[in-house]
């Protein structure tokens, strides 16, 4: 109990605790096993809170941060919820993965992080993970951050602001 408190210590993964840690030594990897601390959800269809967990399923192989110089690798286990008043099952989606890929967004960011300062090749090298694996997951990733971040209005065409710093120099003489 007291290992699988430091390990969820080290993980740093908000929402989630760690309750079961391997580490591979020949790999050096870690596999640790993750659950949500908390077990209650709100319903996308009616709006009402659930406690009643239907089912659970384990997600495997999603990639993290490294912890040290071990690759991690989490189970992520899933509650699927049951609504009682609406009689429909749902399962909550989980901020810190990345639909579509087997990665924490944290591990994402700091993959783009490491692409934008390197190249893809390099940064797949580093976090150990296929090149053409990150180079998908990279090119989703900044799409989703298109998305989430709209561009700014345009305010103005065809002015420059040293056009601007002219007239005003010119105009106050």
């Amino acid at each position: 109990m007291l290992s699988e408190q430091v390990w969820t210590t080290a993980l740093n993964l908000s929402g989630f605790e760690v309750v079961a840690a391997t580490v591979e030594q020949a790999e050096r990897t870690m596999r640790l096993t993750v659950v949500p601390k908390v077990l209650v959800a709100v319903c996308p269809h009616c709006g009402g809170v659930c406690d009643e967990v239907h089912q659970t399923r384990d997600l495997d192989g999603v990639r993290d941060l490294p912890l040290a110089d071990r690759a991690v690798e989490l189970r992520v286990r899933v509650s699927q919820f049951w609504c009682s008043p609406c009689g429909r099952a749902f399962t909550p989606p989980v901020p810190e993965l990345v639909a579509g890929s087997h990665a924490t967004e944290r591990f994402l960011a700091r993959a783009a992080e490491l692409i934008r300062h390197g190249d893809v090749t390099r940064a797949a090298a580093f976090l150990r993970v296929p090149e053409k694996t990150l180079e998908r997951w990279y090119y989703a990733w900044v799409e989703r951050q298109r998305e989430v971040t709209p561009a700014a209005p345009i305010t103005r065409i065809g002015i420059d602001e040293l056009s601007l710093k002219k007239s005003t120099d010119s105009s106050s003489r």
